[in-house]
Order: C-alpha cells, then structure tokens, then sequence
C-alpha cells in the first residue's frame, strides 16, 4: 500500500496586519503546523509528502524562514521521506521565486530529497518514482500519462476543478491546492482532494486546520484510492453578532463577549463581534474600549459596531429648553439631511451623547 500525506496553502511568512498584535502569534502558529504535519508524515510512515502551492505567502521571503522549512523538511528526509512541492499562485515559479533563490534541499543538507515541479516543462516536468510505484505530474490535464503505476496529479487553483475537469485529468488521484477548506470526492474514476490549509490564514474566510493521509491499495486489477482527514490546526475564527439593544450596561456587553472565551476557549479563538441594534443611551458599547479591556482574552478580538442611537420621540424634554431645542434641531437633520451635514450615524451619536450630557447631566 502506498501513503501519501498531502497538504497545500501554508501561507508561511503571512504578514495579517489586519489582526494587530495577533499577527505575530498566528504567523507562529501556521508554522507549528506545519510542523506538526510533517511530525504526522513521520508518525504515519507515509511514503511521500505532497505540498500542493502556496507554502510560502510571497516569494519576497527571508533566508532565516526558508532556512527554517528546510530544516523542518530535513527531517522527513531522514526518515526517509521525500518531499514533491508544486508553486502556487503566491510563490510561483518566476524568475523571483524563492525556489530559484534558495535551495531548499541544499539548505536542508539532503540532496534529492526536495523536489520542486515546474508546471510550464510540460512532460519533461513529470516525476516518476520507481521505489514507489508513481508517476507525479504538475500538468493538467495530462491524458498522455503511462497507466503503467499509480498516476496522482498536482493543481493549484482559486476553486476547486470542475467534475468534467477532473474526470479528464488522466491521473488515479488529484490533488488540488488554493481551497482554504479540506474537501474530497470522485469524478467517473478520478479521486480527487484538497486539504485546504493547515491552520488559519485569512480570518473570517477560512475553514482550515485539516490535512489528507491518501492510501493507494491495488488488489489484483483492481485500484482503490481513500481520502483521510487530519486536524493538525489550533486556530479558531468565529464571527457573532450583539443586538445592544438587550444589554442594560457596558459591564453585561462585556461579559457576553468573555462568556465566548470561558474554559479558556479564548486561547485558540479569533472573535469578531458585530454590535447591532438600537443603542441606548445607558451604553457606551465602545469598540476601542471593549477590545483593550477583552483582547488579553482571546488570541484576538475585533469589535464593529452597527449599532444606531435611538431617536428621542416623545421623551424629548420641552422645545423651549436647551437641551430640547438641541434634541429638535438634530432629529429634523437626522430625518431630513442637507448638503454639507455630517451622516446620519454621526448625528445619531452626537444626539446620544447631547442626550447624556443635556438631559441626564441635568442641563435643562
């Protein structure tokens, strides 16, 4: 039987400025594992390791990273394990890629046991392995294959092929690359998967944290190929929404939003909140405030409000007073914009707070 771990969109180096302070922690987390893939490699005692595009986020990297995975990489070699890595479309293989910069077999003392295809070499780029039984091609489709060995293509792209696209690929096995998210199948006799990527790298998009082990069995003629899913990711992304308008004070908004990282779930958890509804008065429901005082509890928080300051109605105090002419003259802009107003949202706040200071402050 023959064992093939596959994995693909590592993103290594990945900057995600997005997530503040949390960038640096995340970027150290894809490379744990990664490392914690090719440690399954070894546990598993697969024959091959398949990177399918995108092990690097740009190919503007550094020696000391590429050092790192080559070091990493290294130890697949001495368990015996070669290494087949195809470019994707974030490190591709162009006159500046970081393939042709550094050498990664060389960097990791193990010549032979790293190789990178080259999707533009047409036939003269696919890869046979003898001790394996294997035929590897980055072309594809590649209907000129030999159906002497097993055959596995390797694609990268945004989506994933379609089923016609695939059922012609001339291969036993695709494994396809781009998708975030790990998912396989068949079409006609062509098994196919993605891994998706190993951890998280684009918050709110992603569904990572998932490696594929693939057995290849031949029994007699006939052929049978499975597709098993791993978790090696940590990283979690949840996105929720608050109506603020069912919170009595700042202290219960923030305490919904810790009860997110209670039994320390929190660690693992980059948490978007989305505040929604009429605002009341009684709230702030600041989302500067809110992230600085909840961050230390989750491995990021970012707050959004959307939330609305509710128009005061029948509870404006007399139009004869300061505070209810105030409340008057911005509902009537608020109801009725002109040209060179503030919007609508910046004169609901500035009517909140007028609110506050006017009429609760006791400035009748």
């Amino acid at each position: 039987m023959l064992r093939l771990l596959q994995t693909s969109d590592l993103h290594l180096g990945a900057r995600a400025v997005d997530l503040g302070e949390a960038a640096a922690t995340l970027r150290d987390r894809r490379f744990a594992a990664f490392e914690r893939t090719l440690a399954l490699a070894v546990s598993e005692q697969v024959n091959l390791v398949l990177i399918v595009g995108d092990l690097f986020d740009s190919n503007n990297v550094t020696r000391n990273l590429v050092g790192r995975v080559a070091k990493s990489l290294a130890g697949l070699a001495t368990a015996g394990i070669k290494t087949v890595i195809l470019p994707g479309d974030h490190d591709r293989l162009d006159p500046s890629s970081a393939y042709h910069a550094f050498d990664l077999a060389a960097l990791a003392g193990t010549p032979g046991s790293i190789i990178v295809l080259d999707p533009a070499a047409g036939p003269a780029g696919d890869l046979t392995l003898t001790e394996l039984d294997l035929r590897i091609t980055a072309r594809f489709p590649a209907p000129d294959l030999p159906d002497d060995r097993w055959r596995v293509g390797l694609v990268h792209r945004p989506g994933r092929p379609r089923d016609d696209e695939i059922a012609g690929a001339g291969v036993d096995y695709l494994a396809v690359g781009g998708p975030h998210e790990a998912a396989s199948g068949t079409a006609a006799d062509v098994a196919w998967g993605a891994s998706g990527a190993p951890d998280l790298v684009n918050a709110g998009r992603d569904r990572a944290g998932e490696i594929l082990i693939v057995r290849f069995d031949e029994q007699g003629d006939r052929r049978a190929v499975a597709v098993e899913r791993r978790r090696v990711g940590t990283t979690r992304f949840e996105a929720i929404s608050l109506d603020v308008g069912g919170f009595a004070n700042d202290a219960a908004l923030g305490a919904a939003i810790a009860a997110r990282a209670d039994g320390g779930a929190g660690a693992d958890l980059i948490l978007d909140v989305r505040l929604t509804g009429a605002w009341p008065d009684s709230l702030e429901a600041d989302p500067d405030a809110l992230e600085a005082g909840l961050r230390s509890r989750f491995l990021g928080l970012r707050v959004y409000s959307e939330a609305s300051p509710v128009l005061t109605g029948a509870a404006a105090p007399s139009a004869e007073t300061v505070a209810g002419a105030f409340v008057r003259d911005l509902e009537v802009r608020i109801a009725t914009p002109v040209a060179g107003d503030p919007p609508a949202d910046e004169l609901r706040e500035a009517l909140r707070l007028g609110r506050r200071l006017l009429i609760e402050g006791g400035g009748g």
